[in-house]
């Protein structure tokens, strides 16, 4: 049975970004309920997916490998550690831009908090519209 999340065949695939922005948000959805179910805080989560992440380049390459070795496992993982100092590099650079939308979506969940909160109250927004503050 063919699954709706097919694999690029390698990085030049033209659908590679498409499938990797497609796989990640899945995961990210299927994270995110998880944590939400057992109530685990952003952080703890962001270490179990690093470490999860560790654990899966290490199979990779031993499963993927025609003769895995130790030198071998720890080159692989120098290099895994260089992506990843990229990675990191490359989300500071965008770190404003990050904070910036992070503010607005919180103060968008605000005002609905409020919004539904004066509701509960019977007041609604027309309500509190023509009050002096």
């Amino acid at each position: 049975m063919a699954d709706s999340y097919d694999e690029p065949e390698n990085d030049t695939d033209e659908g590679y970004d498409a499938a990797f922005d497609q796989h990640r948000a899945a995961l990210y959805d299927m994270l995110m309920e998880y944590a939400d179910e057992h109530d685990l805080s952003d952080s703890f989560m962001a270490v179990l997916a690093s470490d999860i992440g560790l654990s899966l380049r290490m199979v990779a390459y031993a499963s993927e490998t025609e003769k895995p070795s130790v030198g071998g496992l720890r080159l692989d993982l120098d290099r895994y550690a260089r992506e990843l100092g990229d990675s990191v590099r490359d989300a500071k650079k965008y770190a404003a831009e990050f904070i910036a939308e992070a503010k607005a979506a919180q103060e968008a969940e605000e005002a609905e908090d409020d919004e539904a909160e004066g509701e509960e109250d019977g007041e609604g927004a027309d309500d509190k519209a023509g009050r002096p503050s």
